[in-house]
């Protein structure tokens, strides 16, 4: 069967929403909910049948009703998290009322209500304790909610909501989760994914999120199940607030100055002031009716002001190179120099200081004088310490509808609009050069919406329907657009960063269905993902050149045997340690740059394009998950869940024909050398490429990987070994829960191996 065809990957698509949606004990679905269930028993601990369980909020006009099965057991599935008010009644018992209910999001929630005999008007009211709402009785993923108030007064640095992820157990600082890559994690906000499409960075998600504007949100850091494990990394579920039918709002602001900072120990000896901080985040909320108990809207902002200095320490020439003059120290440990007579009689006439050159050191010393001696070689050059200041203007919009259809059918829309702006990207350390020198620039413009539908079709059968898009504009803005002159650990004028720009569109679509059958709980979903990445890249755009003394034949040798000879005359040659130092040195002066890049950019056509040439490319890949499961209440205190997700990705592509690969593979190139090896015969065959991937209707660049079935089981035990030593070692009564689990998950690739390739291969249209 092809994968390629169109017609097939419609196909694709509409059978795994038709399969989620027809054939569909508290359910997690994939698309950031919550669910409530639990067991209905009498005082004697038998369960009771057929009692009618009313599960409400009043804020949000929220009401969905169940009833007992069998087995004494009711399910609340695809719920927003928050707290809800539950309600038990039965002929012949009290009312049941629970007002303290929790959901949380990607956390089953089990509630035990015990129904005491007597008149239905009659009321016993309950409340949840703490433990009991965090203990997990369902399953064995790990990983702690946390709600609305947590997120918004923990102390986070610029109320990066992104940084309270790395507080859960098994987290390190920089994302990466129980031994798993950091760049396999999977962010869902309202269940729609939010990565980073290119880098896939759990600490930079492709949505930046408002801490006012955040739920809860919860890290599965292992054993995810079926429904929620797209790959190895954490599973990440966020959601956003809603309004309710009280008109509620929030104002906000935090400052930073430098006057409560420290200066370094370096600037101090440098005399250098310290870096500036000044940072505002401010901002604020607002929800509430647009029609009581229908409509409800929900808005946020956040904004960000900040000026903040990084120290940089560059290298430059001193005063005396730009003269002309090279300092060593000799063999007798002595500061000898070289000058520019004596350099043009070193080499015997054939070369000398280049005026040009020394020009350039002349002013560079006289521009940037040198400050510190911790790099550079205390004789020729030092080092120009200053304070580069990144600022930051960043702004971000949240708003959210929702609307309750009728008791069985809600909607809600929820939009995202970012307009970021900074100057010297810390994140990558761009900074600029020296302070007069052009301040790389980074221009962020994310924007994402969904939609999401939940129906409730019968008391047993539950859908959840969601489609988002995220897309993010972004430019890199480069401090040149010229070849770049580099004299190797002398100078740099420029940081000679290039120009990037990216658009990248995420479509997401993901559907659940949950179906309730006795003392069973079959999910079956779908997750799909269409994912494109237009770049335009000027890093290969231009030529480059580099004063690099190894670059000569001979390599640094070139340089300094000469000067060694002539030196001889006078009884002593460089001393070892400088070699290296005169090396850079003389080659500078002289104004010699043996290293020199041509940079080619090349249509699919074979043409050459004239030099600053971007190149563009538009990459595009496939994912389409699905998964089944079944969460089997096989008694009151025992659960099994099992299920199976399989994942199918088209190889990824550029969809306008900019791709090659060899036509032999690597395993294959080696293994013909072997051979040739032991019979004696080089094997001398050159790598010959050629067109490939969809758009050029050639193989792909690597192969449909078809078999990434994903199996998960976990198993779930509150023991109750009533008053004895067991009773007191596990506790009484459900009150503790002994969890294990079994998952295979895949990695799967990212677009940025895409760009690796075409950045960073010396073969191509590049």
């Amino acid at each position: 069967m092809s994968f390629n065809h169109p017609k097939v990957i419609v196909f694709l698509i509409l059978f795994a929403v038709l399969i989620s949606a027809f054939l569909g004990r508290s359910i997690n679905a994939q698309s950031g909910t919550a669910s409530v269930g639990g067991t209905v028993f009498d005082q004697q601990g038998k369960v009771v049948f057929g009692a009618a369980v009313t599960l409400t909020n009043a804020e949000k006009g929220f009401t969905r009703t169940a009833t007992t099965n069998d087995n004494g057991t009711f399910t609340f599935s695809g719920v927003q998290p928050g707290t809800y008010r539950l309600e038990v009644e039965m002929n012949g018992f009290k009312k049941f009322i629970n007002n303290k209910v929790r959901a949380s999001v990607d956390t089953p929630t089990e509630i035990s209500a015990v129904l005491e005999v007597g008149n239905v008007n009659e009321v016993v009211n309950v409340r949840s304790d703490t433990a009991e709402a965090l203990l997990n009785t369902q399953d064995a993923t790990i990983g702690n909610p946390f709600n609305s108030i947590q997120v918004t007064q923990l102390p986070t640095e610029a109320r990066d909501v992104i940084n309270l992820l790395t507080l859960q157990p098994g987290v390190t600082r920089f994302g990466y989760v129980a031994g798993g890559r950091s760049d396999q994690a999977n962010i869902t906000l309202d269940g729609i994914d939010v990565n980073d499409p290119i880098f896939n960075r759990i600490l930079i998600p492709n949505l930046r999120l408002n801490a006012e504007a955040i739920e809860e949100f919860r890290v599965t850091t292992t054993t995810a199940n079926a429904s929620q494990g797209r790959s190895s990394g954490a599973q990440i579920s966020l959601v956003t607030k809603g309004g309710t039918n009280n008109l509620r709002g929030a104002i906000f602001l935090t400052g930073r100055r430098t006057a409560w900072t420290a200066n370094d120990f370096f600037n101090n000896r440098a005399g250098v002031e310290r870096p500036k901080f000044d940072r505002n985040v401010f901002g604020g909320a607002i929800g509430g009716p647009v029609w009581k108990n229908r409509a409800f809207f929900f808005y946020s902002y956040e904004g960000e002001r900040a000026t903040q200095g990084q120290t940089v320490v560059r290298i430059v020439p001193l005063e005396t190179l730009g003269q002309g003059v090279v300092r060593f120290r000799n063999t007798a440990g002595q500061i000898s120099t070289l000058n520019c007579s004596q350099i043009t009689t070193a080499f015997l006439n054939a070369t000398g200081c280049n005026p040009a050159a020394l020009a350039v050191f002349a002013d560079a010393a006289i521009r940037y004088r040198a400050n510190s001696f911790e790099v550079g070689d205390s004789l020729n050059t030092a080092g120009f310490r200053f304070n580069a200041d990144n600022k930051v203007k960043n702004n971000s919009h949240v708003t959210r509808l929702d609307f309750n259809v009728n008791r069985k059918q809600q909607m809600f829309f929820r939009a995202n609009y970012i307009d970021d702006l900074e100057t010297n990207d810390l994140q990558t350390n761009a900074t600029r050069q020296f302070p007069d020198t052009p301040a790389p620039t980074l221009w962020n413009h994310p924007l994402g919406f969904v939609v999401g539908h939940n129906w409730t079709i019968s008391k047993n059968i539950f859908n959840n329907f969601r489609y988002g898009l995220t897309r993010r504009s972004l430019s890199s803005i480069g401090d040149s657009s010229e070849t770049s002159i580099t004299f190797t650990d002398i100078y740099s004028p420029l940081l000679f960063r290039r120009t990037f720009s990216a658009i990248d569109s995420v479509n997401n679509i993901t559907n659940d269905v949950s179906l309730i059958w006795r003392n069973h709980a079959f999910q079956f979903g779908t997750n799909i993902r269409l994912n494109r990445s237009r770049l335009q890249a000027f890093a290969r755009a231009y030529d480059s050149a580099a004063a690099t003394s190894a670059s000569f034949i001979g390599g640094g040798n070139s340089i300094t045997n000469p000067i060694n000879i002539y030196l001889n005359t006078f009884g002593y040659q460089i001393g070892g340690a400088n070699l290296g130092s005169v090396q850079n040195a003389v080659t500078a002066v002289i104004g010699r740059l043996p290293t020199y890049s041509a940079a080619f950019t090349f249509l699919r056509d074979g043409s050459l394009q004239p030099s600053g040439t971007p190149s563009e490319r538009d990459f595009r890949g496939e994912e389409y998950d699905f998964y089944v499961q079944d969460v089997w209440k096989f008694s009151r205190n025992l659960t099994l869940t099992a299920g199976l997700r399989y994942g199918l990705s088209h190889p990824l592509y550029e969809a306008n024909g900019y791709e090659v690969k060899p036509i032999i593979n690597l395993s294959e190139y080696f293994e013909r050398r072997a051979a040739g090896a032991a019979n004696g015969a080089p094997y001398n065959e050159p790598i010959v490429l050629d067109l490939s991937g969809k758009a050029n209707g050639r193989t792909p660049l690597y192969k449909w990987d078809a078999n990434n079935f994903q199996p998960r089981v976990a198993l779930a035990w509150s023991p109750n070994f009533g008053k004895n030593p067991l009773g007191w070692l596990f506790g009484r009564n459900d009150e503790s829960v002994i969890r294990g689990g079994f998952a295979v998950t895949n990695d799967y690739l990212t677009m940025h191996i895409l760009g690796r390739y075409d950045n960073q291969n010396t073969l191509g249209f590049t």
